[in-house]
């Protein structure tokens, strides 16, 4: 078996794969860093693992899940890194600042989807969760960048934090976006901003393009954007994940 994983901003997030079938997932929640060996353990106790492949956006918190998963599973794990063997050509001017998150889901964005088409079509990826972003892959294999942008929770902690008397909501989207209330009228600000947000970013990201994108979505938020914007082509709950293992996994990804 081969564990993938993705060390994000609020949880770590592990895939267990058979061959090129992810049989299991699981997230434990950041809080737990003090104890990742036991907070891994109870996920990982009836699976033999030989191979971990690591994306992380949290320097601090990739050494001690590094040092667990090596004494849990006697496996080095591979980290995703941008000079190492990618499935397109990287166009990027920061490639050493560029989220390993956001390299493994354009990875796979673009093998599963765009590489695959006959002839080969762009790519556009966009993972919602703590943040909002998108990647763009052009049609003939290149990675040329893309947004990165604040998801609802960083949102709602930002009026939380910056006003004086708004209160705290829910992330949750009500059905008039005119609020008859100060409650709804921030969590319409809030969550159909960010349906707003995504739809005019990649409208905005497709006319870069050549030709008309693949429209592909992952993330904690992907299904509620699914269910309000149109010319989605994909939902992919865990494409990081599976991004992860395509680039750590396989041996013949190859710069393409």
């Amino acid at each position: 078996m081969f564990l993938a994983v993705d060390i994000g901003n609020s949880a770590v997030k592990g895939g267990v794969f058979d061959g090129a079938t992810l049989e299991q997932v699981f997230s434990v929640a950041s809080a737990a860093e003090a104890t990742w060996p036991e907070a891994l353990a109870p996920h990982l106790s009836d699976v033999s693992v030989d191979g971990v492949g690591i994306a992380s956006v949290v320097p601090a918190t990739t050494e001690a899940v590094t040092a667990a998963l090596e004494a849990r599973t006697d496996a080095t794990p591979v980290h995703v890194r941008p000079a190492m063997p990618l499935p397109f050509r990287l166009d990027y001017e920061t490639p050493d600042t560029l989220g390993m998150d956001r390299l493994a889901a354009a990875a796979a964005g673009w093998t599963q989807h765009g590489r695959r088409a006959d002839p080969a079509r762009s790519v556009v990826v966009v993972d919602a969760g703590t943040a909002v972003t998108g990647e763009v892959v052009h049609r003939d294999g290149v990675y040329r960048g893309g947004v990165i942008a604040a998801g609802p929770a960083l949102v709602r902690q930002a009026l939380r934090g910056g006003t004086a008397q708004l209160p705290d909501v829910d992330l949750e989207l009500p059905d008039d976006p005119v609020g008859r209330s100060t409650q709804s009228a921030i969590q319409s600000g809030i969550m159909w901003g960010l349906v707003d947000l995504v739809r005019g970013m990649t409208e905005r990201l497709a006319n870069r393009l050549p030709d008309s994108p693949v429209l592909v979505l992952t993330g904690g938020w992907s299904a509620l954007l699914a269910d309000h914007l149109e010319a989605v082509d994909a939902v992919s709950p865990h494409l990081v994940l599976e991004g992860v293992h395509t680039l750590t996994a396989d041996d013949d990804i190859g710069s393409m």
